[in-house]
C-alpha cells in the first residue's frame, strides 16, 4: 500500500506550530519558550519507500510502510533507530500541510510542503 499525499519535500513550519502550541493552556509559557526553538529545521523527503530526515546538516534515512490511510491522513510504520523498536506515525493533512502529534500527544508540529514528489522512486 502507498499514499502519493507523501511523497516529496516537507519542512518543519516553525510559525503554524508555534501558533497552535500557543493555543494550549496546559503547556506553560516557560515550556513553550523551551521548546520553540526547534522547530522549522527538521526537513523530510518521502520515496515510495523511505523518509530521510535532515536537520542541522545531518541526514538519517529508514524505511517506511504505509499501513493504512483515508481521506485525510495516512498511518505509516517505520524502525525508530534510538528506541530500537517499530512505531507508528499518524500524519494529517490539511491542504498543502500535514500534522503529527509529538511525543504521546503532547502537541502537534506541522510540516508544510516544499517540493512535490512527482516522480519519486
Amino acid at each position: 500500500m502507498r499514499d502519493d499525499r507523501l511523497l516529496g519535500v516537507w519542512r518543519s513550519d516553525a510559525r503554524r506550530t508555534l501558533r497552535d502550541l500557543r493555543a494550549r493552556r496546559d503547556i506553560s509559557l516557560k515550556t513553550q519558550r523551551a521548546i520553540g526553538g526547534i522547530f522549522g529545521k527538521l526537513e523530510l523527503r518521502f520515496t515510495r519507500t523511505r523518509c530521510y530526515s535532515s536537520i542541522d546538516g545531518s541526514t538519517s534515512s529508514t524505511p517506511y510502510v504505509v499501513v493504512a490511510m483515508d481521506s485525510s491522513s495516512v498511518a505509516t510504520v517505520s524502525r525508530d533507530l534510538l528506541l530500537g523498536e517499530d512505531t507508528i506515525s499518524h500524519m494529517h493533512f490539511e491542504g498543502s500541510r500535514f500534522w503529527i502529534h509529538v511525543g504521546r500527544g503532547l502537541f502537534r508540529e506541522f510540516f508544510k510542503r516544499v517540493e512535490s514528489g512527482k516522480g519519486a522512486r
